[in-house]
């Protein structure tokens, strides 16, 4: 029994360890790239570009990031999570690096597009798959939300440290110095992480993590055409070829259903979210904002996201609202928010509208990997969480593009933010209307079944049988 007690303690001490080792190393690689925005002005200025073009520049990373997120998850299973997480966090750092000595607009894709979301995508993608598969369904909500916080805070301190950095060395310098700071995550990588994936996906054995029905919205999700099968059927059967298996995954979307939507829902919150978060302070300092104020907006944004990110399990975790509906509310009230941002002429109301922004989309990235998770289960998680990001590779390079542009050709962001809180709205309409089908689709079924239950209760033919009997 002491024993017993004992191994859970440390169980429990692991877990701790892990999360908040992983979100700093979520701070320290994707909140220090995303916050790459800061920049963007000083490159247009050096470079003699337009923002349109740094703009693309920067959401390249994130398509770069998102394409090699398949083969991220691919590399951690032939060299496991903790090579593969330690690798993705070195390149992050040095792409950043490298990026504060470019003098042309090519080197600045090679280093921070192509070099840095490299290493973005290695160490990001299986950072969330590593929690997805250790951490078992009744704590996944508050660890996944906790682990993602990192880049949220990486938004608020990264941004104070820049202004303090750009005031003694200039901008350069402040870039390189934020790159050797992103070198700490390579050293936890080596300490937090397993060395392979075998050893991690032994665990999901013995952490009995089980799917409820009660956090599956019945009405709407139509996870799978068939029973699933059990694990330990799954265990005695062959093993697969590397064709079956790719066939498998590229079936993913229709073996379950609700995942396909999921895959444009996903792509409409990409254009959203990197066409609004990487033109923010542009945005303020074209109204006049100074540049301190303006960057302090990157600093609000992530208090509302980190709070987002943090929370966004707690409504499910009470029995409040299934995670779908709560997903749709961060949806709407991220519409509405981006939409507000070209009403706002003081600097307050910039500050409030960027907050709520943040908060709604802080709380909608981790809710739609908890979608995921639900939807094709713990073993599938990996890969599907990689077609996720693959799917969005292309737009993200279009949302950065396409909001610089109407900047460039209007010299206003309004209309960019308007079309980009439209893209919000309308994946609500995604998520809704097959829910809606469906759920009139499995009223009829229900309805036609108890008609040919209740007909050969009472000695009836079936419709389908009648004329066929003797």
């Amino acid at each position: 029994m002491a024993d017993t007690r004992e191994n859970e303690s440390l169980s429990l001490i692991r877990t701790i360890t892990l999360v908040i080792g992983a979100h700093i190393i979520m701070v320290l690689t994707d909140g220090a790239t995303l916050s790459f925005g800061i920049f963007l002005t000083d490159f247009s200025d050096e470079l003699n570009v337009g923002l349109g073009v740094t703009g693309a520049a920067s959401s390249s990373l994130i398509c770069v990031a998102h394409i090699f997120g398949p083969f991220g998850a691919y590399i951690a299973t032939k060299t496991g999570y903790r090579i593969t997480i330690m690798i993705g966090s070195l390149m992050s750092a040095v792409g950043l690096m490298l990026s504060s000595q470019v003098r042309e607009t090519w080197q600045l894709f090679l280093s921070h597009s192509l070099f840095t979301g490299i290493g973005v995508a290695l160490a990001y993608t299986n950072i969330v798959a590593y929690i997805g598969i250790t951490i078992c369904d009744k704590h996944i909500s508050i660890v996944n939300g906790v682990t993602l916080a990192g880049t949220a805070v990486g938004w608020i301190t990264i941004p104070l440290l820049i202004n303090v950095l750009r005031g003694l060395y200039g901008w350069r310098s402040s870039l390189l110095l934020l790159g050797a700071v992103g070198l700490h995550a390579t050293v936890l990588s080596l300490i937090l992480f397993r060395s392979t994936r075998k050893e991690s996906q032994s665990k999901i054995s013995k952490i009995n993590c089980e799917f409820s029905e009660a956090n599956l919205d019945k009405d709407s999700m139509e996870l799978h055409s068939e029973d699933v099968e059990d694990n330990e059927n799954a265990d005695a059967q062959p093993k697969k070829t590397k064709v079956q298996l790719l066939k498998e995954y590229l079936q993913l979307p229709v073996t379950y259903p609700l995942f396909g939507y999921l895959i444009i829902v996903t792509n409409l919150i990409s254009i959203a979210f990197v066409g609004t978060l990487y033109h923010l302070v542009a945005s303020a300092n074209t109204r006049g904002v100074p540049e301190t104020k303006a960057t302090l907006l990157m600093t609000f944004y992530g208090i509302g996201s980190i709070i987002g990110r943090i929370f966004n399990g707690v409504p499910n975790k009470l029995k409040l609202i299934k995670t779908k509906n709560t997903f749709l509310i961060t949806l709407i009230v991220a519409g509405l928010s981006t939409f507000l941002l070209p009403f706002c002429r003081t600097y307050q109301s910039m500050v409030s509208v960027t907050f709520f922004i943040g908060l709604s989309t802080g709380a909608c990235i981790p809710l739609l990997y908890i979608l995921t998770r639900e939807i094709v289960g713990i073993q599938n998680f990996p890969n599907a969480l990689g077609m996720l990001l693959f799917t969005t590779a292309f737009i993200n390079v279009v949302a950065g593009f396409i909001t610089g542009w109407i900047y460039d050709l209007s010299g206003s962001y309004n209309t960019a933010f308007f079309i980009m809180g439209s893209f919000y709205i309308l994946g609500c309409f995604v998520i809704i209307v097959p829910t809606v089908g469906l759920k009139y689709k499995k009223a009829r079924t229900c309805s036609k079944h108890v008609t040919v239950k209740s007909s050969e209760v009472i000695g009836l033919s079936s419709p389908e049988s009648v004329g066929t009997e003797l």
